[in-house]
């Protein structure tokens, strides 16, 4: 695979290989104002030479990804299934979500092919394992999207940018830790998309040294999926937990750096039977830090095969009172797309679900 990709190449390293392949500079400009609109194909670039062209295409890596199909939920979400374009490499697969609103457009991308962490009720989380992606083919998914947005007229009267993402698709972002802070710093730049921190979320499963380098070098707005505030319980929910447990998470996040007016999210998906109870609510109440964070309940998503129900919206409601009774801010995250299995926690590529 060639280490030069058209979606994370930078201005700079563009212009200089232009002059070293013998063609003006000024083409390197033109040719990324293509880019980031969200246009990858050569073809559609009217005002670049046949010949320049040709050159892109022998030399760098134009498209990271291939569209392998999309999907239409009933809400509006769309959902896209990307291979991989490695060269010599057996395909593997991605997928990506749009959620188009009326006043935002959100992308939620993947990280990796498949997870390395094993949630045993993340549908996710029972995909092989396949590879980390590179920073070209986390920021490809948002291009893609861009494109889309542009050139279908089923958008027309929502919301025809991208304009918040969240790492919330494929894998655990901070276990592809060196692709993910280069994709955040291709998003932020100002010659490329130049999105606002304010507008990127990344969801980890409660990596704390990674977390912590988050907050030093790209403090975005932060979720941790935590889905239980009982320790024995979170090492198998959420094993990750048995490296870096509750008390270690709870130091970090008291240190994490928060814009003003800004919260660090904590994700609670309601399981039937095994963190809906009092006990549960309890043991949460004493975790939050009301002053820094909010809880986000989630609905389970059911998928074939899993071992796990959701809990009752009665259970739900009741959960979310029982938080706000004590001043902690809690709200109940409407489930989207999943009609097409693309709500949180269905994410599976479609050759190996």
């Amino acid at each position: 695979m060639n280490d030069l990709s058209l979606a994370s190449i930078s201005l700079e390293t563009l212009q200089k290989c232009m002059k070293t392949w013998g063609l003006p500079a000024f083409r390197a400009k033109q040719i990324l104002d293509w880019r980031n609109k969200g246009i990858l194909d050569l073809a559609a670039m009217k005002n670049i030479p046949q010949q320049v062209k040709v050159i892109l295409e022998e030399k760098i890596q134009v498209q990271p990804l291939q569209l392998v199909s999309k999907q239409q939920s009933s809400d509006g979400t769309r959902k896209y299934l990307f291979a991989l374009n490695r060269k010599g490499q057996a395909k593997k697969h991605i997928e990506t979500v749009l959620i188009p609103e009326e006043n935002r457009g959100t992308v939620c991308i993947s990280s990796q092919a498949g997870c390395v962490l094993d949630c045993p009720f993340c549908h996710t989380g029972t995909q092989k394992f396949e590879g980390n992606l590179t920073p070209a083919e986390i920021v490809a998914q948002v291009l893609a999207v861009k494109q889309d947005l542009l050139t279908d007229p089923m958008f027309e009267g929502l919301h025809n940018q991208v304009t918040h993402i969240v790492y919330m698709g494929m894998g655990e972002p901070l276990a592809n830790e060196t692709a993910v802070f280069d994709s955040l710093a291709l998003l932020m730049a100002e010659d490329y998309l130049h999105l606002s921190r304010r507008r990127i979320t990344l969801s980890t499963s409660g990596l704390v040294p990674q977390i912590e380098r988050l907050g030093r070098e790209a403090p975005v707005n932060l979720a941790i999926s935590l889905h239980t505030a009982i320790n024995d319980l979170r090492n198998t929910l959420v094993p990750i937990n048995q490296k870096h447990d509750l008390q270690k998470l709870r130091k970090c996040l008291n240190t994490y750096p928060l814009a003003k007016k800004r919260h660090i999210t904590l994700e609670y998906v309601m399981l039937a039977d095994v963190n809906d109870d009092d006990e549960a609510l309890k043991a949460l109440v004493s975790f939050v830090n009301p002053e820094r964070e909010r809880v986000n309940l989630i609905r389970f998503n059911t998928y074939p095969g899993s071992a796990y129900q959701g809990s009752s919206s009665e259970v739900v409601d009741k959960f979310a009172k029982g938080l706000i009774s004590k001043g902690i801010r809690a709200t109940v995250r409407r489930s989207r797309g999943d009609d097409i299995m693309a709500a949180c926690g269905q994410l599976k590529t479609a050759k190996q679900s």
